[in-house]
C-alpha cells in the first residue's frame, strides 16, 4: 500500500480574511439595500436623494468589489484591497450613520483576521519545523539530546 501525503492545510490567515470580506459583502448589499429603502421613505430627508442613490450604488459596486477581493487574497496585494476596501463603509456613515457603526466592526474583524490567522500561521509553521527535525532524527519532546 502507498501512504499518502495529508492534504497541506491552508493558511489560517487565507481563511480568515476571506471570510470576513465575504460576509462584508453581504453587508454591503444589505447596507444598499437598507438606505435605498430610507430613502423611499423619506427617512432621510437631511440628504438629497443623489447623495443616498450614491450610497445605493457604492453599495453594489463594494459588493462586487468585496468578493473580488475575497477571492485575490492569496495574491501579495489581495491584504491591501482588503484594507482599501473598509473604507467606503465608514464613508457611507455620512448618509447612514449605522452602515459606519456596521463598518468599524467589519475594520476590527479585519484586524482580527490577520493578527489571530497570522499567530496561527506561525504557530503552524514552528510546529511543522519540530516535527521535520524529529523525523530527522533530532531528539523530540521528553527526550535527551
Amino acid at each position: 500500500m502507498t501512504e499518502t501525503q495529508p492534504r497541506r492545510q491552508r493558511p489560517a490567515t487565507l481563511v480568515f480574511t476571506q471570510a470576513v470580506l465575504a460576509l462584508q459583502a453581504f453587508v454591503a448589499l444589505f447596507a444598499a439595500l437598507t438606505a435605498f429603502g430610507l430613502a423611499k421613505g423619506d427617512a432621510l430627508n437631511d440628504h438629497s436623494y443623489a447623495s443616498v442613490m450614491a450610497v445605493v450604488l457604492g453599495g453594489f459596486v463594494l459588493l462586487a468589489l468585496l468578493l473580488v477581493a475575497a477571492g485575490v487574497q492569496q495574491r501579495p496585494w489581495g491584504r491591501w484591497l482588503g484594507w482599501v476596501l473598509q473604507a467606503p463603509m465608514l464613508i457611507a456613515g455620512i448618509v447612514v450613520p449605522a452602515i459606519a457603526a456596521i463598518g468599524a466592526v467589519f475594520l476590527v474583524l479585519w484586524i482580527m483576521a490577520l493578527s489571530i490567522g497570522g499567530r496561527i500561521d506561525r504557530e503552524r509553521a514552528e510546529r511543522e519545523v519540530a516535527a521535520s527535525s524529529s523525523r530527522a532524527g533530532g531528539p523530540g519532546e521528553g527526550e535527551a539530546p
